[in-house]
């Protein structure tokens, strides 16, 4: 699979955003959580306040986002690499595969660096 430098920087920035959505959802969720704590004292305890609500709504939404950009980040690295090693004939695929699946993220990143990023030189 070749790709072009653009190509290779916006899937590089791709492959950052979901560390970047999880930093952003836990500064979120504890400065929300730690704001609220006031009005939990003084608010009746069977109605919770829609500021708590709506809170709650805007740190599921940035992890749904988060979640569905790293499964796109994982869909696409499997797709590369099946199709970049096509005529490789060890278990590279399968090693690469349960790293992704055991790592997660941090795998996925290895992965940009070690297999998209540098330049293929191509073969005679």
């Amino acid at each position: 699979m070749n790709l072009s430098k653009n190509q290779k920087i916006l899937i590089g920035i791709l492959h950052f955003l979901p560390v970047i959505g999880m930093i952003a959802y836990f500064i979120f969720f504890f400065s929300f959580f730690i704001s609220t704590i006031p009005s939990f004292e003084n608010q009746d305890q069977e109605n919770p306040p829609a500021d708590v609500l709506s809170g709650f709504l805007s740190a599921f939404v940035i992890i749904i986002i988060t979640m569905f950009v790293s499964i796109g980040v994982k869909v696409f690295d499997i797709i590369h690499l099946t199709k970049s090693n096509k005529r490789e004939t060890g278990n590279k695929v399968l090693v690469w595969v349960l790293l992704f699946v055991f790592t997660g993220i941090i795998g996925e990143i290895v992965y940009y660096f070690l297999e998209i990023l540098p330049e293929k030189k191509p073969e005679n």
